[in-house]
């Protein structure tokens, strides 16, 4: 299998567990948005997505649903469904609730991550892992999934402590006139089986009357993949 092929898998399942909704909420209230992107790296499309994100009151959800698209699909296809949901507590998102699903022609994983009283409560993993945990992750604190913490490091751009069921990490942003870049430090992998770090950093670009980025940036294993709105 070619690098452009196996990349998309490996780079997908990074991309839509880090990559969700600078939105601009200052300060937060109700919205329900929606966007549709187009994934391409190296000038090939290899995917599209549509997210969503819906704030009522002191509760947020969002959700992230992929598929692939474009040359590369014929042979190898994808569909990913991400979603977190939680409360609102002074312009802070708390998480409650995380979904991951992936799927190939020859793979699938789901993970349900639960949140409660600024814990990890409960983490299941389908197919279950076989490896014992390097870490006991039930004792984490003040960690959140990717999507939440993506918009808490927006909204108040600090460094966010994520667990996504795979291993957790530290997002840091750095804002600049032109954009945000977020670096990913600090990897852990959570699993004996799993050894990833090749996810430098992300760009996210955003004009400033509109509530959703028109273009991210992804720097992985040297290559740049680039979301952009339709």
């Amino acid at each position: 299998m070619s690098y452009l092929t196996k990349c998309p898998l490996i780079y997908m399942k990074l991309l839509f567990s880090f990559v969700f909704l600078f939105i601009m909420f200052e300060p937060l209230v109700a919205k329900e948005l929606e966007e549709n992107y187009t994934v391409k790296t190296k000038g090939i499309t290899i995917g599209n997505l549509n997210w969503q994100v819906k704030l009522v009151k002191d509760t947020y959800i969002t959700s992230i649903n992929l598929n692939s698209r474009g040359p590369l699909s014929l042979v190898y296809k994808f569909k990913g469904y991400y979603e977190a949901s939680g409360i609102i507590k002074k312009n802070i998102l708390v998480p409650e609730k995380y979904i991951q699903k992936w799927k190939t022609k020859n793979k699938q994983r789901n993970i349900n991550l639960i949140f409660e009283n600024n814990k990890i409560m409960d983490l299941k993993i389908q197919p279950e892992e076989k490896e014992v945990a390097r870490i006991n992750f039930l004792e984490l604190e003040d960690y959140s999934d990717p999507l939440t913490s993506f918009l808490n490091i927006f909204l108040n751009n600090l460094d966010s402590k994520t667990i996504d069921g795979r291993r957790i990490y530290v997002l840091s942003p750095n804002k600049s006139k032109d954009y945000t870049k977020v670096l990913i430090k600090n990897y852990i992998n959570i699993w004996a089986d799993h050894n990833r770090n090749d996810l430098e950093y992300l760009e996210i670009f955003q004009n400033s009357n509109e509530d959703l980025p028109y273009k991210i940036n992804i720097k992985f294993k040297g290559s740049v993949f680039t979301v952009k709105k339709l």
